[in-house]
């Protein structure tokens, strides 16, 4: 077969998402280690706040690693600015203590305050 003929090209990521990529998996990773790993959720049978993990792990490495702003942000992974805000503003403080069981219940962005207290660790971890 003709290669000319094909009618599409293969279009590869630029190196700055693949690496955003690997920190984002990385951080979602860390979060999940610090819930109690993969065994843990086991325990939790909807798992319905995943999703939002990854999202979360994402805007905290586009905001922190590559400093876009949260419009940006917004508009690179299809979700609403508000959403990223409320990421960014999460309360690690409060999830902490969530995890902890020290209060039961909070309204804070739990995989915001989460992936937060993730990078904070990955970079602590990193820097020494």
């Amino acid at each position: 077969m003709n290669q000319e003929k094909i009618g599409f090209e293969v279009i590869t990521e630029p190196k700055e998402h693949k690496k955003a990529d690997e920190l984002a998996e990385e951080l979602f990773m860390e979060s999940i280690r610090m819930i109690g790993g993969l065994k843990r959720l086991i325990e939790f049978r909807n798992l319905t706040w995943l999703p939002s993990l990854a999202e979360a792990a994402y805007v905290v490495i586009l905001r922190n690693e590559y400093m876009k702003s949260p419009q940006e942000i917004a508009k690179e992974l299809g979700i609403s600015e508000n959403t990223v805000r409320n990421i960014l503003r999460a309360d690690e403080s409060e999830i902490e203590e969530l995890l902890e069981g020290k209060i039961e219940k909070t309204d804070e962005h739990k995989a915001g305050g989460l992936a937060k207290m993730a990078y904070k660790r990955l970079k602590k971890r990193t820097s020494t």
